[in-house]
């Protein structure tokens, strides 16, 4: 069935004001003890020598239907242990759209970002107390800054039907 498109979305200010923040998803949350196992946790790539204290923090966006989801996964890897939180904010779009896809990717950084953040921190900390292990802190976002993280992922189609 071709429905045609109601509106076309130009601006993060416009694609903010028809966008309502449905849901928090939790895909993984995760967290192993480094001590115990003869391996030491994988390094992820770019760490370089000293993996410990590294955080590797990935974020990525899906346009489909009337869902926005803006997700965010954290790898943390500290000398006591591995620990993995995979966050997302479902979003609502009422009318039918089209966004492209630097907008979306925008909204993800500016937008999306500080709210998800809060709950990928909580994640990360809450696996670590409940192994009894030192929890890593992730940095807070500084909200004066207009991106803050480089999308590693993203959907080519941005366009809902």
């Amino acid at each position: 069935m071709n429905r045609e498109v109601l509106h076309a979305i130009s601006s993060v200010d416009e694609l903010r004001d028809q966008a309502e923040l449905l849901d928090i998803v939790y895909y993984e949350v995760s967290g192993r003890r480094a001590e115990g196992f003869a391996t030491p946790p994988p390094v992820p790539d770019g760490a370089g020598e000293d993996p410990s204290d590294h955080a590797d923090i990935q974020l990525m966006q899906r346009l489909e239907g009337g869902a926005l989801s803006i997700r965010m996964r954290a790898t943390v890897i500290t000398s006591e242990g591995r620990f993995v939180a995979d966050v997302a904010a479902i979003f609502r779009i009422a009318e039918r759209v089209s966004v492209p896809a630097d907008v979306v990717m925008k909204f993800a950084d500016v937008v999306a970002t500080p709210v998800i953040r809060p709950y990928l921190r909580e994640a990360v900390h809450q696996s670590a107390l409940r192994l009894g292990l030192d929890a890593p802190l992730l940095t807070v976002l500084d909200t004066r800054e207009k991106s803050f993280w480089r999308s590693t992922s993203s959907e080519k189609s941005t366009d809902r039907p």
